[in-house]
Order: structure tokens, then C-alpha cells, then sequence
């Protein structure tokens, strides 16, 4: 397998765990903080939470642009 393809595999994948681990820290979703709560997990602030997302579409995006082509 080619640098770039494995590169871009493993950039794609830690962007969809950040974006994943956003998504179920959410500060958004009423039910997500109970639940948060309840299971001994913490609620992400609004800026932590958007940080978040922001990092994983950008670490996703170039994880695509790189198994598309060499970057």
C-alpha cells in the first residue's frame, strides 16, 4: 500500500473519532446530558464542543484530499 493511502486512512480515521467523540459529548441534545450525567461521563462546553468538530472535519477532509491524491 502506498504512503499517501495509508496516510490518508489514518487521518480519515482520527477525524471521524473526533467528530464521533464531539457528537456524544454534545451540549446540544438535552437526553445526551441527562445520559452524560447519569453514566459518570462529562458534557463538553459549547466551545470545546465546536473546537472539536472543527478539528475533526478539517483532519477528515485532508485525510480524503490524501487517499484522492498525493496533497
Amino acid at each position: 500500500m502506498q504512503k499517501h493511502v495509508k496516510t490518508g486512512l489514518a487521518s480519515l480515521a482520527i477525524g471521524v473519532f473526533f467528530i464521533y467523540w464531539a457528537q456524544t459529548h454534545s451540549p446540544k441534545s438535552l437526553r445526551k446530558v441527562i445520559g452524560n450525567a447519569f453514566s459518570g461521563s462529562y458534557t463538553m462546553s459549547e466551545t470545546s464542543y465546536y473546537i472539536c468538530l472543527g478539528i475533526g472535519i478539517v483532519i477528515g477532509v485532508y485525510g480524503i484530499l490524501k487517499l484522492i491524491k498525493k496533497v
